[in-house]
């Protein structure tokens, strides 16, 4: 016979597993959708597969390492939907994936040896290390000293 505990502890068990193999799959899939929006988004350009790799793994890390949530990044996401939120706070028109794609594209951007090779579009573009912007050694746009020989 089965008891009401069995039904709520098999319940738990699967919402538990179902969550795991969840998180699992969304981080490969995310990679998968950042690898595929670079090449999509940049198509231009020759790109580093091997780098491409490397920043999804690193932005994939980075968006699932994030701390606890701040008030302004709850008010952000719960608070998106209400009307007074987007008109004083979204002027550029955008949608929340827009917004994403953006984002991505341009951290790769600044992460990678474009801006250090002066955005020249014919030189493979490398991914170098992934930027973040509070930490004051990392400038994309400085140029590499170049010592006379």
């Amino acid at each position: 016979m089965i008891s009401r505990r069995r039904v709520l502890v098999g319940g738990i068990g699967v919402v538990g597993a179902v969550g795991l193999a969840g998180w699992g799959v969304g981080r490969v899939g995310l990679k998968a959708e950042i690898v595929a929006l670079l090449k999509r988004r940049l198509d231009f350009l020759k790109l580093d597969e091997k780098g491409v790799q490397t920043f999804a793994t690193d932005k994939v890390d980075a968006i699932f390492n994030k701390k606890i949530p701040t008030w302004n990044r709850l008010r952000y996401h719960f608070g998106a939907q209400l009307p007074s939120y987007s008109r004083y706070y979204r002027t550029d028109g955008l949608s929340r994936t827009a917004r994403f794609e953006e984002g991505v594209v341009q951290l790769y951007l600044l992460s990678s040896s474009f801006f250090i090779n002066g955005a020249d579009e014919s030189k493979l573009v490398e991914y170098v290390g992934y930027f973040d912007p509070t930490h004051p050694c990392q400038n994309p746009f400085a140029k590499p000293v170049i010592l006379p020989t």
